[in-house]
């Protein structure tokens, strides 16, 4: 397409900055695209500093930083009453207006070719584009991750999570139409929103990452016996998944391989899965430095979550690094299942199996983590994600001039 190769004017509006720390999915999401688009492109970037963020960017770009200034009490009290009288969800209306102002301006001083969104929760800023070509990048299925929370949650804050999810699924119905495009990351999601309205002009474009950093280490020499799981480890779907791989999986592992062993490495363990460290075979890590090595080190990495959306980030680091990976269907979500790059259980008998197959074939292992690796760095590589959203850019530019003339 023309507009592929010259240079656009790229004005992307984020509930978040690239900030540090870089430390949720989103973010890493901006610290890779915001470059891989300004090398060719001119990139001008509006996100809020949350309070767990400091003033250092974690890239060099074109960034216009709105402090976003948690709620107290009173104001959080406020947006429930809101969000149950209007039927929306908490937190949309109170995102969307602190960047209403800030991306007024900026398209008036940076004059964009196209306006790039999101995520979701901020849809309700298109009617404040101008009419401007725009894409809105939802990512997932919004409402299956507060799904996901509900189910680990108890009590009062359950129920409100499952609310907040009915509110969701309702604004998604109504708040994504109008949008040049809305963009998920992976197939699933994407059938998914599609439920609530098949006439959604979507653009599927997968998420990225640096898979070069994620290249195996050769310093490293892998651990025959090792499984390994890694993540944020107070997120609700890492942790019910980490759960049931210490607690179910691993001990019928460990019938047949004594000697096989779980290590459960990442940030913020929460306290259950701290209490994992006492089982027999695992080993809570927490937060390491290098954990490419980790991964590199380890013969096999387990995903078998039981809720959350998306692809999921740490099983393309996983695969980048050459591990083979086993995974339930919800864990390999946005992945093709039966074409030999992830091996795939849905119960513990079955996950074990699948385990049990890598520990005890050599062989399997290199094959596997090969074909892996050579697939998430052809297709989610940033070079790759970078040109899928320039072509998408270009076709809703050219769409909108057709619409003009």
């Amino acid at each position: 397409m023309e507009e592929e190769d010259s240079n656009v004017r790229i004005l992307i509006c984020a509930s978040d900055a690239p900030l540090y720390p870089v430390n949720t999915g989103y973010r890493r999401q901006l610290m890779g695209l915001v470059p891989e688009l300004a090398k060719r492109h001119d990139v001008r970037l509006i996100g809020y500093r949350h309070p767990d963020q400091s003033e250092r960017p974690a890239i060099e770009a074109d960034m216009r930083i709105i402090p976003y200034i948690r709620p107290n009490n009173a104001q959080n009290a406020h947006d429930l009453a809101l969000a149950m009288t209007l039927r929306r969800p908490l937190r949309a209306a109170r995102l969307q207006k602190g960047l209403r102002g800030p991306l007024r301006e900026e398209i008036k001083s940076f004059k964009p070719d196209v306006v790039h969104v999101g995520p979701g929760k901020l849809s309700g800023l298109l009617r404040d584009l101008d009419g401007l070509p725009n894409v809105l990048g939802v990512m997932d299925a919004w409402h299956l991750n507060v799904d996901a929370r509900a189910e680990v949650a108890t009590g009062l804050k359950a129920k409100l999570f499952e609310q907040d999810s009915k509110r969701i699924q309702r604004y998604m119905s109504s708040k994504y139409r109008g949008w040049d495009r809305i963009v998920p990351s992976n197939i699933d999601d994407m059938e998914t929103m599609l439920q609530f309205d098949p006439m959604l002009p979507m653009t599927l474009i997968p998420i990225g990452f640096d898979a070069s950093a994620y290249a195996p280490d050769p310093a490293v020499k892998r651990d025959p016996t090792r499984i390994i799981f890694h993540g944020a480890l107070n997120y609700a779907p890492n942790v019910s998944c980490v759960e049931y791989l210490a607690r179910d999986i691993l001990a019928i592992v460990r019938a047949q391989r004594p000697d096989a062993h779980l290590v459960i490495v990442g940030r913020d363990p929460a306290a259950s899965v701290r209490a994992l460290d006492a089982l027999e075979g695992v080993k809570v890590i927490g937060p390491v430095d290098d954990m490419r090595g980790w991964l590199t080190g380890s013969r096999v990495w387990a995903g078998p979550f039981l809720s959350g959306t998306g692809i999921k980030t740490k099983l393309l680091e996983a695969m980048a690094t050459d591990t083979p990976a086993v995974v339930t269907p919800t864990g390999g979500r946005g992945l093709e299942h039966d074409t030999g790059k992830i091996l795939v259980g849905e119960t513990p008998d079955q996950l074990a199996g699948q385990l049990l197959r890598v520990l005890n074939d050599d062989d399997l292992a290199v094959s596997l983590g090969k074909i892996g690796g050579d697939y998430v760095r052809e297709n989610y590589d940033w070079s790759a994600v970078g040109r899928a959203f320039e072509n998408l850019y270009g076709q809703v530019i050219q769409e909108s001039k057709a619409r003009r003339n």
